[in-house]
């Protein structure tokens, strides 16, 4: 019986912290500010400038320049976007 109650009482600590995890992570998302567009448009700028300079193909671009600006943001502190359209 003991080892079932540890077992128990390990497996109800885990979804516990999981639980509490979740909630942090979800209000530190949300507590992020959003960038204004001319700071997103600008970084995309700087982006496609990246881009060109490594002769990324064509395929590629859209990945990337949406990548290189969400990492621009995230060090910014400002919350990340979906697309770029």
């Amino acid at each position: 019986m003991p080892s079932f109650i540890t077992s128990t009482t390990i497996i109800r600590t885990n979804l516990a912290a999981l639980l509490a995890s979740c909630v942090a992570v979800s209000f530190t998302a949300s507590a992020l500010p959003a960038a204004p567009l001319k700071d997103v448009l600008s970084l995309k700028e700087a982006c496609q400038q990246i881009a060109i300079e490594d002769q990324l193909p064509e395929a590629e671009v859209s990945a990337f320049l949406l990548d290189c600006v969400n990492d621009q943001l995230t060090e910014m502190g400002y919350e990340r976007i979906a697309s770029l359209d």
